[in-house]
């Protein structure tokens, strides 16, 4: 393979955990208590997407009497309270930590809201290894937009076609093709169907793929300020978001 890359940057749900059984799951019970029976077969064209594009598309949700906030909260705190580390969805974590040992620069781009991110980063032990983490809360849209790979490449200090994104779902394709990434989709059972012809590569196994093409830290010229917007993990510095955030 004669491309060389600078980054790669991860995407989280269903990436680098198996979290989308309890999103749905936490979804679901909440939605529950307020009456209202969310059908699991619909929840295929939500995924990737954030809390606020389902919020806009499902109007049921505006009916339980809370604000957008409160139910927001409500299922986030009831994820939180039951991720654990089993859910790392391998090779995905050890690839990481591989990755970092020769001095890879990564990152994550997640659509989830940050109390999440966080919450996965830790539960899966990669604090130390994610040079910049970023929620739904960094960018004004979500994906499939482009802000959130266009911000990751801005604050890791490299180009976004020296970039490669790892990614499950359409909407995150869409999001690093549109931010110029070279993408790589590893589909899990929940999003095997969908199509993803506009992949550069579509990976059953991710040891299928020549790792050997992202250099160390090296040989690019990262963004000194890059380890600063990393969130208070553990080895981490800490937090500092964008202004206005």
């Amino acid at each position: 393979m004669s491309t060389v890359f600078g980054a790669v940057v991860w995407d989280m749900d269903g990436v680098l955990i198996d979290s989308e059984p309890l999103h749905l799951s936490s979804f679901m019970e909440t939605c529950a208590r307020y009456g209202f029976a969310f059908d699991a077969a619909d929840s295929g064209r939500w995924l990737g997407r954030s809390f606020v594009d389902m919020w806009n598309g499902i109007p049921e949700l505006r009916g339980f009497g809370l604000t957008y906030d409160e139910l927001h909260d409500e299922i986030i705190d009831l994820y939180v309270s039951r991720v654990h580390g089993a859910m790392a969805r391998a090779p995905a974590p050890e690839l990481v930590a591989r990755l970092a040992g020769r001095g890879v620069i990564q990152g994550c781009a997640s659509s989830s809201p940050l109390r999440i991110v966080e919450a996965n980063v830790a539960a899966v032990g990669l604090g130390n290894h994610l040079a910049v983490v970023l929620g739904r809360e960094d960018v004004a849209h979500g994906k499939p937009a482009p802000d959130l790979y266009l911000l990751v490449a801005e604050r890791l200090g490299i180009a976004p076609n020296d970039c490669l994104a790892i990614e499950d779902t359409t909407s995150g394709l869409a999001a690093a093709k549109a931010a110029g990434f070279t993408a790589i989709i590893w589909p899990n059972a929940m999003t095997a169907a969908m199509d993803f012809s506009a992949a550069d590569y579509v990976l059953d196994d991710l040891a299928a793929f020549d790792w050997a093409c992202v250099v160390g830290a090296e040989r690019t010229n990262p963004n000194p300020e890059a380890a600063s917007y990393r969130r208070g993990f553990p080895g981490a510095r800490a937090s500092r978001r964008p202004p206005g955030r």
